[in-house]
């Protein structure tokens, strides 16, 4: 899960907003400016593809919002140790996959895999005593790496 607050869920929601808005202005001006059949049907497609492309990205960003708060709310801090750490390149998304040790205070500790580009997280790859702070509901095994 990525952490993510209220408050940074704004912006891709606004960006989604004002680009699903844009595409149905800019697809209806051109719809009704089009002099043959095919070009309405090109741009009604490319238009509905840009809305649910933007569509996505807003309620991706509020789900990712609504699952932090969640997570926040029944959550305590704990420290996971990094056991391992592979770089993974595969292609546009470099990134490094991390295994953590997570221990919650008073509980029993679990294995758990978190693949990440921040530079938090790069920075425990490269150190052999590594120990990043995470939240984590202990009962249901919940968690999410603080960057």
């Amino acid at each position: 899960m990525r952490l993510t607050s209220p408050r940074s869920a704004r912006a891709p929601k606004i960006l989604a907003a004002v680009v699903a808005v844009g595409a149905l202005v800019g697809g209806t001006n051109t719809v009704a400016r089009s002099q043959t059949w095919w070009e309405v049907v090109l741009w009604v497609g490319a238009s509905l593809l840009v809305i649910l492309v933007a569509v996505s990205i807003g309620a991706t960003a509020a789900e990712d919002a609504r699952a932090s708060a969640a997570l926040r709310a029944t959550a305590v801090p704990a420290r996971a140790e990094v056991v391992e750490a592979e770089y993974v390149d595969e292609g546009d998304d470099p990134a490094y996959r991390l295994t953590l040790w997570i221990t919650p205070p008073g509980g029993v500790g679990f294995p758990v895999e978190h693949r990440c580009d921040h530079l938090t997280c790069v920075t425990a790859a490269g150190r052999s005593d590594a120990v990043l702070d995470v939240l984590v509901d202990p009962t249901v095994r919940t968690w999410a790496v603080v960057h």
